[in-house]
């Protein structure tokens, strides 16, 4: 595509899901800052939290930090993530045993070692991997939480079976008498991390803690501090800590209210960092590196060159921070950046501040712009974004133009963006929001061809699809307060919804819409989302879509009318869809009537 918005010969890009490797986002000075703190000896041992949203880089934060140990000679890094083994039966041994593992490759692997004090270091790493007899001390693991500072050396040692005298008598140095459990472990492992030359610091990063089961959570943690955290070691969890707390909430269910959740994390993890949330001109930014990546244009250099220019303009707060090169070899095409912008510019906060999210967009208009080349109807990309981001961002008008006749859609998309440019009133039926999509770039007047064939690919796809959503822990507190059963809790999450952005006001609203298909009673959920919806001008729209659900109206039962009054699109569908209870469709005709009940 052409700055002009002429077709070019180029095919929108997927992009996978994995980590970067690469710094597209920024995170630079927090890996540079993260990395000091952990191999620095003011903190020894150490736990960092590296906390984010849902899909906001914690593991490409976690790859850039790596990246920077692994350029240390004295640094051992061991990644682990618990949800690959989430349904191990001893997670905890198999944590320790991961950290063991990768201490015995760096103990065989360094050649300054001599083959005797080799051996015996990898004799010591068996007997420590021995050790783990989980079995005998698991099942006091959680009670030994709830104290904040329990004696974890004592606890090990009065639960651990001792071995008779004559054993530890016949036995060498590290013998069979140390093997029998988990007595003296911490011991034992600080004093072999002191007998491996070149290591001054093991460095474990978590990933994915945050998508573990609430007991995974606590047995990493406990994993962390009651056997591995010692002088010579530091971990790096990259979580939400809001949906940690949560998890420790839920595994200890009344212990850690009154604030003990915060506490539990507070005591464990010394030094917390937030990953900066992307502004609109670091996602315009991220676009265009992914874009520029994608395309295969540049060679490795030349795109490394992009990234650090890149860096150097942000930290300078020179937007936009991604620019073009002298030649096509040197830099990004002027069409990706137009392109980039208008993605960025034409997206709300709940997608572009995710870069998550933003791959996900991304991917979904890419395959509606392989459904066009494949029905052998290719759309210019700039047409198909734009109508996209109609779709996404404006249903109810996306379909008001989508219902229209094609002498009514061409008269309507040409008096829309003569309004938006000033020249004329407002069509009837559009809403006062879709003013700077109308106004955006290309005009979609006179391309009836091109919006014909994009409607075509849209209706054999679902057209009410969201790439935000990033529920933190604090938002998805706010959703379980707006279906619980109280209306005193209820009430208080209204206003405490009130007060938030609209983009997370409306993640709110739609993670709520998914817990009323789940439970047994929605009547709550209902409550509230009409509450919503009559109260929150920028979310009728939005609760009315969800209300109207084929799946949610066919939950309502005749007594759940009635909090649907005043939703009038809510009642219509209700009426029109057939097959639901007769008694649910008489009260949303007396609601619409104005009849009593």
């Amino acid at each position: 595509m052409t700055a002009n918005g002429s077709r070019a010969d180029f095919a929108a890009p997927l992009f996978d899901d994995n980590p970067a490797v690469l710094d597209l986002l920024g995170f630079d000075a927090v890996a540079e800052v993260v990395a000091k703190a952990v191999t620095a000896g003011g903190l020894d041992p150490v736990t960092v939290g590296i906390h984010s949203a849902w899909g906001g880089g914690k593991s490409t934060a976690l790859n850039l930090i790596a990246t920077r140990l692994e350029r240390e000679g004295h640094v051992v890094v061991v990644r682990i993530d618990p949800w690959e083994f989430e349904n191990a039966e001893d997670l905890r041994g198999t944590l320790i045993a991961q950290v063991l593992d990768e201490l015995q490759s760096r103990v065989e692997a360094a050649p300054d070692i001599e083959p005797s004090k080799r051996e015996k270091l990898v004799a010591r790493l068996s007997d420590l991997r021995r050790r783990i007899a989980w079995g005998r001390v698991a099942q006091v693991l959680v009670s030994s939480a709830v104290k904040m500072s329990p004696d974890f050396e004592g606890l090990i040692e009065a639960l651990t079976p001792k071995p008779k005298q004559a054993e530890s008598d016949t036995s060498d140095a590290q013998g069979t008498a140390d093997a029998q459990g988990m007595a003296g472990f911490r011991e034992a492992f600080e004093a072999l991390l002191k007998q491996v030359d070149g290591i001054r610091k093991v460095v474990v990063l978590v990933d994915d803690l945050d998508r573990c089961l609430p007991p995974t959570i606590m047995a990493t943690l406990e994993a962390i501090k009651l056997f591995l955290s010692v002088k010579g070691m530091a971990f790096v969890l990259a979580a939400d800590e809001d949906l940690i707390r949560e998890a420790i909430g839920v595994h200890l269910e009344s212990t850690a209210k009154g604030g003990f959740a915060k506490l539990y994390t507070e005591k464990i993890i010394q030094l917390p960092v937030s990953l900066p949330v992307l502004s609109l001109e670091q996602a315009e930014a991220y676009i265009a590196l992914l874009m520029c990546k994608n395309a295969g244009e540049l060679t490795t250099r030349a795109f490394e060159k992009v990234i650090e220019t890149a860096s150097e303009r942000r930290l300078q707060g020179r937007a936009p921070y991604v620019v073009a090169g002298e030649d096509t070899a040197a830099g990004p095409s002027a069409e990706h950046l137009i392109l980039a912008a208008r993605i960025a510019q034409g997206l709300g906060a709940d997608v572009w501040r995710s870069p998550r999210a933003i791959k996900r967009f991304l991917n979904a208009l890419a395959v509606r712009e392989h459904l066009a080349r494949a029905g052998g109807a290719e759309l210019d990309l700039a047409v198909l974004l734009k109508l996209y981001l109609l779709e996404i961002r404006h249903l109810p008008d996306f379909k008001l133009l989508s219902q229209k006749a094609n002498a009514e859609r061409r008269t309507l998309i040409a008096e829309w963006e003569r309004w938006a440019h000033g020249d004329g009133a407002r069509p009837a039926d559009v809403r006062e929001e879709t003013k700077a999509w109308a106004g955006g770039e290309p005009a979609l007047d006179g391309l009836d061809t091109q919006v014909e064939r994009y409607l075509s690919v849209a209706a054999t796809l679902l057209s009410d699809v969201r790439f935000g959503g990033a529920v933190t822990g604090a938002l998805m507190q706010v959703i379980e307060a707006l279906a619980d059963s109280s209306d005193a809790t209820r009430n208080a999450a209204l206003q405490e919804l009130a007060e938030l952005e609209p983009a997370d006001r409306q993640t709110v609203a739609e993670g709520l819409s998914e817990q009323l298909t789940r439970l047994s009673e929605p009547e709550p959920v209902i409550e509230s989302l009409a509450a919503i919806g009559k109260t929150d001008r920028e979310l009728t729209d939005v609760v009315t879509r969800l209300l109207s659900k084929p799946a949610v109206i066919g939950r309502l039962q005749a007594h759940h009318v009635p909090y649907l009054s005043g939703l009038t699109s809510v009642l219509h569908a209700i009426v029109g869809t057939e097959g639901l209870d007769a008694d649910v469709v008489a009260a949303a005709r007396e609601e619409l009537n104005g009849l009593p009940r």
